[in-house]
């Protein structure tokens, strides 16, 4: 089977969605489906490795995001079976052929701070216009399913839940000398040594992490937390400054995957205090690294980490500071964690995602 996927949100800038995007291409083209990659920038057959360096990479404006979305991806190419659109959107018209829509969250509905502006309102009507034209949604967990049910319920007999997946990266560990590296270019010398991997939203609930860090290292007279998401993320920093935590946390930029996997491998405790998340792709990724991961209890996340983390209110600092020091001070139950967390990131492996993705393909091409 040869299915033509929309890269075009590849053009731009890393985040779950793209890394959605590449992980999926892989996955399938390792379980033998093809996939032809489509964009504004022309069309390619994805190789089985990676669609990195694909297009060009730059900001889509919001008109070419509109001309693509509206008018590009109707020209896509007719020897296919089906078309896969890897992100919230759908064509204004049906396809010649099945489509698939995959929904990673609805925080702009779920979430009041994401309401109000035009430009957010003009897609919420383009969404409830449009993409009831697709043949099949795919929602990434059963969280963001029931979300849909919330609010799109006439939808939701088309549906199907398939996991996110974790890149076979994060499953390999690094050379000594890679992990050495990324910890010599940021001064980590501090243990223990906690990491977050993600952005600065209100959602992500990092002031809650600082305020229990700096508890926890007040505690311990020892350690630091290494945040890897945005290097200047100003109320972030002044928080630091604050809470007299400057020598205990070190703020990164979005940072290549290989410096992401070093840095998991160099950390002895994954937090992740998120309140809302469409499924919760750091944590399965330190999961598979074999990093203890705390994280907050919020449906999507629960889902991830099962019971191989430990799973707090995320909104409570000193839970988080007693579950925290637990982990640190109790060697053979971080052991225990990371073992079941190597074995529950299994599931999550791009090729059983991609499996499950191809006998949906096949359904859809067979009615």
């Amino acid at each position: 089977m040869k299915i033509a996927m929309d890269i075009s949100i590849m053009e731009e800038c890393r985040t779950g969605t793209e890394e959605y995007t590449e992980g999926l291409v892989w996955g399938l083209n390792r379980v033998g489906t093809q996939v032809l990659g489509v964009g504004r920038h022309g069309q390619a057959l994805l190789p089985d490795q990676t669609c990195l360096g694909l297009s060009p990479r730059h900001k889509r404006s919001p008109w070419h995001k509109w001309w693509w979305e509206n008018v590009g991806i109707l020209s896509s190419p007719k020897d296919v079976s089906l078309v896969h659109i890897p992100y919230m959107m759908h064509p204004p018209r049906p396809l010649a052929v099945p489509t698939v829509v995959t929904v990673h969250d609805l925080i702009p509905y779920r979430l009041q701070a994401y309401h109000g502006r035009l430009r957010e309102r003009l897609y919420f009507g383009q969404i409830r216009k449009y993409l009831p034209l697709a043949s099949q949604i795919v929602a990434i967990s059963q969280a963001t399913y029931r979300d849909i049910a919330d609010f799109f319920p006439q939808w939701i007999a088309k549906v199907t839940v398939i996991p996110n997946g974790v890149h076979p990266d994060y499953f390999r560990p690094v050379a000594v000398e890679q992990m050495e590296q990324i910890t010599s270019t940021y001064g980590l010398v501090k243990r223990p040594r906690l990491l977050y991997v993600g952005g600065y939203d209100p959602r992500k609930n990092v002031q809650t992490l600082l305020k229990a860090c700096q508890k926890v290292f007040a505690r311990l007279n020892d350690g630091e937390l290494v945040l890897v998401g945005a290097l200047n993320h100003e109320p972030t920093t002044r928080l630091v400054t604050e809470l007299g935590m400057e020598d205990r946390v070190i703020l990164t930029p979005y940072l290549s995957r290989r410096n992401v996997v070093a840095l998991y491998q160099a950390a002895d405790l994954f937090v992740y205090p998120s309140t809302y998340e469409g499924f919760g792709l750091p944590p399965a990724q330190a999961l598979a690294m074999g990093i203890p991961v705390i994280a907050g209890d919020i449906s999507a996340v629960s889902e991830v980490v099962g019971d191989s983390g430990l799973l707090v209110p995320p909104k409570e600092v000193d839970a988080w500071v007693d579950t925290i020091i637990k982990v640190i001070q109790t060697p053979a139950l971080a052991q225990k964690m990371a073992a079941r967390g190597r074995a529950r990131a299994e599931d999550f492996s791009w090729e059983n995602i991609a499996q499950q993705y191809q006998k949906l393909y096949h359904r859809l091409v067979r009615e």
